[in-house]
């Protein structure tokens, strides 16, 4: 798994490790062999990681325009 190495990456640069569940027992999306992807959970992810690009590119626009 990239977590248990990411650690080393942040000594270097900053950055997030965030990981999304999708365990949905309704549609059967559980740890198992006959494993079910529930389609709603991968366009919230993807919103999520849009959103902290998004804040972080914000961030860094204001930080060069201040000459930080």
């Amino acid at each position: 798994m990239a977590g248990e190495d990411f650690a080393f990456y942040q000594q270097k640069i900053p950055g997030y490790y965030l990981g999304i569940g999708i365990r949905n027992e309704q549609v059967g999306s559980v740890h198992s062999p006959y494993f079910f992807l529930d389609e709603n959970v991968p366009p919230i992810g993807s919103a999520v990681f849009a959103a902290l690009a998004e804040m972080y590119i914000q961030d860094h626009q204001n930080q060069t325009k201040s000459g930080q």
